[in-house]
């Protein structure tokens, strides 16, 4: 009872649904015989070449790729947004540029950078290489001197302090 209710229902569903979309869009289905003569007039708005004699479907793979190349050369060939006019004044622009010799600009960083820096902020009593080894003899201190102290507490100590006390 049910299940038949169903079956029935689904493929009148079905129906109902394919004969929509075969209503609402005729060029859906490309090779389908009923809709070459909507295929014809879609294509000649975007091409002058036509899909086939007549409008009619290719009849053979090679046809079709022939048909489909021909319409993206014709779009291809309208598709140029710079006259070829243009085009040569641009080229002849950037050949220009390229040839143009461009300034070199040193952006490295010396090695040395750190303690020359601090070298000219000082009072410069010293030469700059007795200055430099003390400069990162204190670098390093410092450094040193920030980093945390170990406060953990080994597993093992209150054994070791029970230990200890026997």
């Amino acid at each position: 009872g049910d299940f038949s209710f169903n079956l029935a229902t689904m493929k009148y569903a079905g129906i109902a649904l394919l004969s929509f979309l075969a209503a609402v869009a005729p060029g859906a289905s490309a090779f389908a015989p009923g809709h070459a003569a909507f295929t014809a007039r879609s294509t000649r708005l975007y091409s002058s070449v036509v899909t086939g004699p007549e409008g009619k479907a290719a009849s053979s793979k090679e046809e079709d790729i022939a048909l489909t190349l021909a319409i993206i050369m014709a779009h291809d060939e309208r598709s140029v947004t710079v006259s070829e006019e243009q085009h040569n004044v641009q080229m002849t622009e950037a050949v220009a540029m390229e040839s143009e010799e461009l300034e070199t600009i040193d952006v490295s960083i010396p090695y040395d950078a750190a303690a020359l820096l601090a070298y000219e902020a000082s009072d410069k009593s010293v030469s700059f290489e007795e200055f430099k080894p003390q400069y990162l003899a204190d670098a390093v201190a410092h450094v040193v001197s920030k980093q945390p102290v170990d406060v953990s507490i080994p597993y093992d100590a209150a054994a070791k302090l029970a230990y200890d006390a026997s």
